[in-house]
């Protein structure tokens, strides 16, 4: 098969500057993966929680609690896991938007909204 010069161009350009992100891609790194590490990070979440044989009453006691935050790898876990799973989240609402046909001006700035209430109600429920 012969590809006249403008192929072979083309070709060099996508390897060497990548071609943007598509729907495929962004599906594979953004949904596929931080839904895997959303579950290893709950996974490890779970057993912590779990790996004693406390009762629910004094699983969640102040002391109990305030052991587990002191582990300060535990405490990033957790915070990385509510960052993961909160991109996780938002490329979920983002593909349903997408997926009811939404134009994407308008998606775009359905997604910010969502995006800045969920900051502001952290805001409200962490102050």
């Amino acid at each position: 098969m012969v590809y006249d010069n403008n192929y072979n161009i083309v070709v060099l350009h996508r390897a060497l500057l990548g071609d943007k992100m598509r729907e495929s891609k962004l599906r594979f790194w953004g949904v596929y993966i931080t839904g895997i590490v959303t579950l290893i990070l709950l996974s490890i979440h779970f057993f912590m929680l779990f790996a004693n044989n406390l009762n629910f009453d004094n699983r969640i006691s102040t002391p109990v609690v305030d052991e587990y935050l002191s582990n300060s790898a535990y405490y990033s876990l957790l915070g990385l896991l509510l960052v993961v799973a909160f991109i996780h989240g938002l490329l979920g609402v983002r593909r349903s938007l997408y997926d009811f046909g939404i134009k994407k001006g308008v998606k775009d700035v359905k997604i910010g909204g969502i995006i800045i209430l969920l900051v502001l109600l952290f805001f409200y429920f962490t102050t």
